[in-house]
């Protein structure tokens, strides 16, 4: 009788501690997301020139000049056509390297997988301002080398226009999009692809009637997932789409919230936030659609099996060559951001620079009391945001995946909700709500940003892992004596500790290499790694911008290498 009692009062405390955490996580994540959305679409028909917890008045004055504004359907235009652009010519490269390497005998494919998932936490802001180095039109070196070899004037590749802005987009896009695409590669059955052999198709042949048509459903989710993506991206955009005179609707909404010159205009900004905001949400529409139509082409079945390589014969050196010449132009931007930082001035690659080769500017950056701020700030917000957005994230996918109940099922709603806002938007929200608390101007108000922009990664990873883990060891820890919050942390956690431990590790190289919410919220006392990258491109100080660009790739490759080295080699000996 008294065992039974016992027993049920530890059920009963498990079931209250439950309880209490899940109405706090309801109450985080409806004020990391529900509150910045209701106050964006508030500020969007307030009156002009009123913030929106200032008056009661409504006015739809903003979305009157929005929608009678010719540069507004420019600006949609401009968008759709750049992630467009950008979309098909990344998705088509990602496609042929990740067939290169997981289904084909081409040499050095845990190289290029091991590069692949490292550039993905290379800075877009770092590799824009290397390309600029490289093509700028008056002493880009690439340029200076083709009227050297040519003796012609003129340019190697205009910069400042929506085909490079396009081109260095999509570059940037085939590292995320090579992971996607070569995990649908990995786990496709061959058996339809050796009967197709046996009954005489040639490697064409079978690629384009077999291999291509069970691809087609995800990668075409895969594009509109990347499609989503660069209509969200900001950093190039504004690096490269501002002084080529392209705008799109991220960079309308920072100058909008942001300008040179006058005051903030955050009824207007947050206009077109809800107009971005629109469009994000049908394309994640369109993007839930369309992976929920591809389970009928899944051909995964329960046996195990490994897809026979195919011998490229003769194709294998322009194979190799494919590949190089992707990584050489991946690699070009940062090795010239290098050679920038070992120069105290701007000293264009030669063998005799090579005498003036120094580490004069990364002394000086190291003494500059501003640096050392920004450097603290950045190991505060990146260890902050990736603990906070995991633990959160162990926690929703948990209730998510064990309770089956409604509040459940409204927290995996609301945390899955910022997929479909747009960084710029949900920054620009942040800033209306915080911009006369004294968070703002606080690196904390950077965290809060960080942690509702990556919590939809964070619980999409746990919730995944956690449904693989049976139900059983946590209930016996419970039935032991261990209250719930013990169980989820002795026995859970360890069952799910790799999936965690690599969802912190993407959240912390990507908080590190956002610019959007850096630089919105940018204040004297919360300067960080990027934003301080920004001000001195800005300045402008070209070789500390280097140097700081280098030391922040260091860092992250530091930290994220040899994971992704381990996750390789795992990947090579299945």
């Amino acid at each position: 009788m008294s065992m039974s009692f016992s027993h049920g009062g530890r059920v009963a405390r498990a079931f209250s501690q439950q309880n209490i955490v899940r109405a706090l996580l309801l109450l985080l994540v409806s004020a990391l997301v529900v509150g910045p959305v209701a106050i964006l679409i508030r500020a969007s028909v307030a009156p002009a020139g009123v913030m929106p917890l200032e008056t009661s008045r409504f006015s739809l004055e903003h979305f009157h000049n929005l929608l009678t504004t010719g540069s507004t359907w420019r600006l949609v235009r401009n968008t759709l056509q750049y992630a467009l652009v950008s979309m098909v010519v990344g998705v088509a490269i990602a496609t042929a390297i990740a067939w290169l390497t997981e289904r084909t005998d081409i040499p050095g494919r845990f190289a290029v997988r091991v590069l692949m998932f490292s550039w993905m936490a290379v800075p877009a802001l770092v590799v824009g301002f290397g390309w600029i180095l490289l093509l700028n039109p008056g002493n880009g070196l690439l340029n200076v080398i083709y009227r050297d070899l040519t003796g012609m004037r003129g340019y190697l590749l205009p910069l400042y226009s929506f085909w490079t802005l396009s081109l260095i987009t999509a570059f940037a896009v085939v590292p995320t999009a090579y992971v996607m695409i070569s995990g649908l590669l990995r786990n496709m059955d061959p058996q339809l692809e050796s009967a197709a052999r046996v009954h005489g198709g040639s490697g064409l042949t079978v690629i384009r009637k077999v291999t291509l048509p069970l691809l087609v459903p995800g990668l075409f989710s895969i594009g509109i997932y990347m499609f989503m993506a660069v209509v969200q991206t900001f950093d190039l955009p504004l690096i490269i789409g501002v002084t080529a005179r392209y705008p799109v609707l991220s960079t309308r909404v920072y100058l909008l919230s942001s300008p040179d010159n006058g005051l903030p205009n955050y009824g207007f900004a947050a206009a077109f936030g809800v107009l971005l905001l629109v469009i994000a949400s049908g394309l994640m529409w369109a993007y839930l659609r369309t992976v929920s139509a591809g389970e009928k082409y899944r051909v995964v079945t329960g046996k195990a099996f490994r897809p026979k390589r195919i011998d490229l014969g003769w194709w294998k050196p322009a194979a190799v060559g494919f590949v190089v010449l992707y990584c050489v132009v991946m690699a070009l931007p940062l090795l010239m951001l290098l050679w920038i930082s070992l120069n105290t001035s701007f000293v264009m690659p030669s063998y005799e620079a090579l005498s003036g080769v120094t580490l004069d500017v990364y002394r000086r950056l190291l003494a500059n009391p501003v640096i050392l701020r920004a450097a603290g700030n950045t190991i505060v917000l990146v260890v902050a945001s990736a603990t906070t957005v995991m633990v959160a994230s162990l926690l929703i996918g948990w209730f998510t995946t064990r309770t089956g109940s409604r509040l459940g099922k409204v927290l995996d709603a609301l945390s899955f909700a910022p997929m479909a806002i747009p960084p710029i938007v949900l920054v620009l929200a942040i800033v209306l709500i915080y911009l006369r608390t004294p968070l703002y101007g606080t690196i904390w108000v950077i965290v809060i940003a960080h942690s509702t922009v990556f919590l939809a990664f964070g619980v999409r990873t746990m919730s995944s892992a956690l449904i693989q883990v049976h139900s059983e060891l946590p209930n016996a820890a419970i039935v032991s004596g261990a209250t719930w919050l013990t169980s989820l942390r002795k026995v859970t956690l360890p069952l799910v500790w790799p999936q965690f431990l690599n969802g912190w590790l993407w959240v912390f190289a990507h908080s590190a290499r956002d610019l959007t919410a850096p630089l919105m919220l940018l204040s004297t006392t919360n300067v960080v790694a990027a934003s301080a990258l920004w001000n001195m491109w800005q300045f402008p100080d070209l070789p500390g911008a280097a140097a700081l660009s280098v030391m922040l790739m260091g860092a992250l490759m530091l930290i994220v290498l040899p994971f992704q080295i381990y996750t390789a080699r795992r990947l090579e000996a299945q």
